[in-house]
C-alpha cells in the first residue's frame, strides 16, 4: 500500500518538472532564433547599403568639359580647373623661351574633352629658359666661353650666340681674353641674343726688319716664312721664268720695320716648263680669325696613296695661299689642329 502511495506521488512531481524543462528549452530556442534573425537582418542591411553605395559610385560624378588653360599663368589655370571641379597633376621643365616661365605649356586631356568631375588634369609648367640673364664673360677666355655656351644649350635652341667675326685688339691681357661684352652682364634674356665680344690679341708684337725674299725660289721663300711662323700670301703673276718659279716682288719691302705677325705678300712667277703629268697653281683658303695662333698643317696624298706633310706652322687665321707644283691627281689637305678644313685635287 505504501509503495503504491509513493508511486502515485512520484509521477506528478516528475511530470511537473519535465513540463518546466520543456518550457525553458522552448524560450531558449525562441531567443536564439530571434538573435539569429537580428544578425541576418543587420548583415542584409549592410549588404544593401554597400550595394547602393557601389552603384552610386559606378554612376560617377557629373561630367564636365576640360577648359583650355594652355598659355595661362599657373595660378590662373588652377582657378579655371577648380571652377570645373578638376584637379591638377603638375610637372615642370625648362623651355627655350624665357617669357614662358611659370606658364602652362601643355595639358592632358586636351581642351574640350568630356571627363568626370574630380579627374586629374596633367599640366606641364615652364621653368623658363636654362638661363634667363646674360652672364658675365669679361675676363674669361673666349674658347672657354664658347665651350660653356655649347654645353649649356646642348639640348635647347641657343639663346646666346657669339657674333662673328669677333673683334680682336692688341692688349696687355693674355691672348684670347674677353675685354668687353655687349649686352652687359645681368641683362634679361627675352629671346635669341647676339653676344658681341672685344677680345685681346695679346701685347703688341715686337717689331723687326723684314727679310728680302726677292729672287728666291718660291719653295725657299716658303720654308723661310714657315720656320719663323710668319703668315704669308702668295700670288702668281703671268710672267714666266726659266726653269723654276721665283719671287718677283714682296710687300712689305725688304728692310721695312714690321710687327710680328704681319702678313708678307709675295708675287711669284710661273715656271716656263712643266711635265705632262704636272700642274702648278695656288692652294687658297680663308680661315677664321683666331684669338691665338693655331696649329696649321698642309699635307699631300699622292696617287699611289703615299702621304707627306708639306708644312707645319702657327697661324693666326685669315687668308691663306701657297703655291704647289705636284703631279696631277695629288690631293692637298689643309688642317687646323688635325681637323680637315679644305682639300683640293691637283688637275
Amino acid at each position: 500500500m505504501i509503495s503504491r502511495i509513493k508511486e502515485f506521488l512520484r509521477f506528478p512531481v516528475m511530470d511537473s518538472l519535465q513540463g518546466k524543462s520543456d518550457l525553458e528549452s522552448r524560450d531558449e530556442k525562441n531567443f536564439f532564433r530571434l538573435a539569429l534573425w537580428m544578425i541576418l537582418g543587420t548583415l542584409l542591411l549592410l549588404f544593401l547599403t554597400f550595394m547602393i553605395t557601389f552603384f552610386i559610385s559606378l554612376r560617377g560624378a557629373e561630367q564636365t568639359l576640360v577648359p583650355d588653360v594652355t598659355g595661362e599663368l599657373l595660378m590662373d589655370g588652377l582657378i579655371s580647373l577648380q571652377e570645373k571641379e578638376l584637379y591638377p597633376r603638375i610637372q615642370v621643365r625648362y623651355t627655350e623661351n624665357p617669357l614662358e616661365k611659370n606658364h602652362i605649356i601643355s595639358q592632358d586631356p586636351k581642351p574640350g574633352s568630356v571627363v568626370r568631375a574630380g579627374k586629374r588634369i596633367k599640366l606641364t609648367i615652364s621653368r623658363g629658359a636654362v638661363v634667363d640673364k646674360v652672364g658675365s664673360y669679361t675676363g674669361q677666355n673666349l674658347a672657354d666661353v664658347k665651350t660653356q655656351l655649347q654645353s649649356l644649350f646642348a639640348s635647347y635652341t641657343p639663346l646666346m650666340i657669339i657674333r662673328e667675326p669677333v673683334i680682336f685688339v692688341f692688349d696687355d691681357a693674355p691672348a684670347g681674353t674677353i675685354l668687353e661684352q655687349q649686352p652687359e652682364a645681368e641683362t634679361p634674356l627675352t629671346g635669341p641674343t647676339d653676344l658681341i665680344f672685344v677680345v685681346s690679341r695679346g701685347p703688341v708684337g715686337k717689331t723687326y726688319n723684314i727679310d728680302n725674299f726677292v729672287d728666291l725660289k718660291w719653295m725657299d721663300a716658303l720654308n723661310r716664312l714657315v720656320r719663323s711662323n710668319q703668315p704669308f700670301i702668295f700670288s702668281i703673276q703671268e710672267e714666266s721664268t726659266e726653269g723654276n718659279s721665283f719671287v718677283l716682288s714682296q710687300t712689305p719691302s725688304a728692310g721695312d720695320s714690321v710687327r710680328s705677325g704681319t702678313k708678307v705678300e709675295l708675287d711669284i712667277s710661273s715656271p716656263d716648263r712643266l711635265a705632262s703629268d704636272e700642274a702648278f697653281g695656288l692652294f687658297e683658303a680663308t680661315l677664321p680669325t683666331y684669338p691665338v695662333s693655331v696649329d696649321l698643317t698642309v699635307e699631300k696624298i699622292e696617287v699611289g696613296g703615299r702621304s707627306e706633310t708639306v708644312l707645319e706652322m702657327k697661324h693666326s687665321g685669315g687668308p691663306f695661299s701657297m703655291p704647289y707644283r705636284e703631279k696631277k691627281g695629288t690631293i692637298i689637305l689643309l688642317k687646323v689642329y688635325d681637323e680637315e678644313v679644305k682639300r683640293i685635287t691637283v688637275n
